[in-house]
């Protein structure tokens, strides 16, 4: 697997499930656009998002530096509506989207483009919101976008979750038609020190009437639907965060649910299972970044279904049939191995059986920012102890958005 250097802060990374060597599972009322999630309840200004893809191929983006470390990842188109996704590989040699469309010009006029967002135009091309909100705000500064003029900015600052224990700060878009495989690339630049959401962007796949949102620690069912997260960790380095019908338990070693099973946490639990990129450099701030994030459903009865993302277009982590070498604990999957007296050799990961019908397809993305008090507040403590000052405002700047069928890549301009 090709790696990245990407350059700040660092914190050991939490998936959230509570489900360390020993650990016990975190309260999390998860929260996706805008509706309450188990255990919580949701702020003014949150909004469900719809509908996604993520990108490949292109220059750094203005304003950031490509990592280092890392090989650029090859092409890759994939099967649409009603075709399987082969592993985020090129099927033709036509280059991404971003090497045919310069400055993306005239790129959401291709017919594998599902969406595409530089807010130059206002916030019209979203499901919702459709104006500014508390927590989200469309900014017109040349010299801060990313290119042309406007920009989407989220901020929720230490005074709201004061307020509001659970907040999500999410603009929402549902696919105009469900797909096999989707590609999401969005531009993003975290301007200060502070701390990361408790979960960040998602993804949802499902039927025509399957919805995420309050159902932390719940099994999707394999017939209706499944998600994922695409998390920043307090140490400013990513992870996957999945939900599927196979997904494992945080309760026993094995992920199973079997009481007096090896390593028995006393209750059965399901939150996300993590799979976090070994040997990441964390990313530097203030910088804009290019992240693009692929998925590809599997074929019904297999594990052939995949996930994989890129950073600046080097590729960071890949899991896909084979690939990569690990060892699963509980409801996380390790890298290279882990270093628990429980953990077991490396093996190569299975791939993902995510569905157990054709009619569930990815169908929603959610550029979400869902904090919690406590979260939120342990993060700062953390960085505190490092010898940084955190800001009161947690804010993240959002440009050029393009979600497709096939690799997209970093604008280039």
């Amino acid at each position: 697997m090709r790696k990245l250097a990407l350059g700040l802060v660092g914190l050991a990374w939490c998936a959230c499930s509570g489900s360390g060597d020993g650990g016990s599972p975190a309260d999390e009322p998860e929260l996706s656009g805008g509706s309450a999630q188990t255990g919580g309840a949701v702020s003014a200004g949150g909004a469900a998002s719809k509908g996604g893809a993520a990108s490949k191929g292109g220059a750094a983006p203005t304003g950031g530096s490509v990592q280092t470390g890392g090989e650029a990842a090859s092409g890759g188109s994939a099967a649409t509506t009603g075709g399987r996704a082969a592993s985020g590989g090129s099927s033709a040699n036509q280059g991404t989207l971003s090497e045919r469309f310069p400055g993306d010009a005239g790129i959401a006029g291709d017919e594998a483009v599902l969406f595409f967002d530089d807010f130059e135009q206002g916030w019209g091309r979203w499901d919702s919101p459709d104006a500014d909100t508390r927590y989200l705000h469309l900014e017109s500064d040349a010299a801060e976008a990313h290119a042309g003029e406007r920009y989407l900015r989220s901020t929720v600052t230490r005074d709201d979750l004061e307020e509001d224990e659970y907040i999500s700060a999410a603009p929402s878009f549902e696919l105009p038609h469900r797909v096999d495989a989707l590609y999401w690339r969005f531009h993003v630049r975290f301007p200060v020190v502070a701390p990361n959401p408790h979960h960040w962007v998602r993804v949802e796949a499902g039927d025509e009437s399957y919805a995420s949102s309050g159902l932390a620690n719940t099994v999707p069912p394999g017939d209706r639907g499944f998600w994922f997260d695409f998390d920043i960790g307090n140490d400013d380095e990513f992870n996957f965060y999945t939900y599927w019908y196979k997904m494992r338990s945080g309760r026993c070693n094995d992920g199973s649910t079997t009481p007096g099973c090896a390593g028995d946490q006393g209750s059965t639990y399901h939150y996300g299972n993590g799979f976090k990129p070994a040997d990441q450099t964390p990313f530097e701030r203030n910088e804009w970044l290019c992240v693009e994030l692929a998925a590809g459903v599997n074929s019904v009865g297999d594990s052939d279904g995949w996930l994989a993302f890129w950073v600046n277009d080097v590729e960071v982590g890949r899991y896909a049939p084979g690939e990569p070498e690990g060892t699963w604990l509980r409801d996380s999957f390790h890298e290279g191995g882990c270093d628990f007296s429980a953990c077991t050799a490396p093996v190569p990961f299975e791939g993902f059986d995510f569905r157990s019908a054709p009619d569930v397809q990815f169908k929603r993305i959610i550029l979400d920012a869902y904090y919690e008090r406590g979260s939120s507040a342990d993060k700062r403590e953390d960085l505190e102890s490092r010898g940084l000052t955190p800001s009161d405002d947690q804010t993240i700047l959002y440009d050029d958005i393009v979600v497709a069928t096939e690799r997209i890549g970093c604008r280039r301009d």
